[in-house]
C-alpha cells in the first residue's frame, strides 16, 4: 500500500476522504470523530475508503514517528473509541489487523 506521508500529518485532508466517500452521513460523523481521536492522541495515520468498507492505518505515534511504534495510552484511546463505535452502532462491523508494522482498523459499513 502506498502511503501518503503529508496526508498523515493533514487531519484536514483525511477528513476531506472520509467527508466525499460516498458513506451515509450517519457514518461519515463517526469517521470524522474518529478521525479527531486518532489526530488528538498524536498518532500518524492514514484512511482509505472502498465501497462500503474504510481502512484506516495508524503508522507511528508522534514524535517518535518511526513505523510500528505506538504510544499505549494513545493506541488504547483509538481502540476504546473504536470499541464504543461499534457496541454503539449494529451497522458497523470493525476488526483490527497488524502487518508489516502497520496497525490495520477495518470498517465494515452493513446496508
Amino acid at each position: 500500500m502506498d502511503i501518503d506521508i503529508e496526508q498523515c500529518r493533514e487531519n484536514d485532508k483525511i477528513k476531506d476522504i472520509i467527508s466525499k466517500s460516498g458513506l451515509p452521513i450517519k457514518h461519515i460523523k463517526l469517521l470524522l470523530r474518529l478521525s479527531d481521536t486518532i489526530y488528538i492522541n498524536g498518532i500518524n495515520y492514514n484512511v482509505m475508503v472502498e465501497g462500503d468498507q474504510v481502512l484506516i492505518l495508524l503508522i507511528s505515534s508522534k514524535p517518535e514517528n518511526k513505523t510500528g511504534v505506538f504510544n499505549t495510552y494513545s493506541i488504547t484511546n483509538v481502540l476504546y473509541k473504536v470499541r464504543e463505535m461499534e457496541k454503539e452502532h449494529d451497522d458497523l462491523e470493525t476488526w483490527c489487523e497488524i502487518e508489516d508494522g502497520f496497525f490495520k482498523i477495518l470498517l465494515n459499513v452493513k446496508p
